[in-house]
């Protein structure tokens, strides 16, 4: 059975599995800058620095649909 073409400004509704781990990500993002914060000036600079840096990378977790989107538009890519 074949599937049916989709007009191209269709967009998919997100799942709730999607939904629920874009807010772990930004949960966990918010949290991990929370430690950072908090361990300013007691913890090494390389363990503060990893806990920016993972904080960065969950917020950007948290914005993967909308980084893909964008990352589809750059290249020019009509596929899923």
């Amino acid at each position: 059975m074949a599937k049916r073409a989709r007009p191209p400004h269709y967009r998919n509704p997100r799942t709730l599995g999607e939904t629920i781990s874009t807010l772990v990500y930004v949960g966990m993002s918010g949290w991990l800058l929370l430690e950072a914060l908090s361990l300013m000036g007691q913890a090494p600079r390389w363990q503060v620095a990893g806990l920016f840096l993972t904080s960065f990378f969950s917020l950007l977790g948290a914005f993967r649909f909308a980084i893909a989107r964008l990352w589809r538009q750059i290249s020019g890519s009509d596929e899923r």
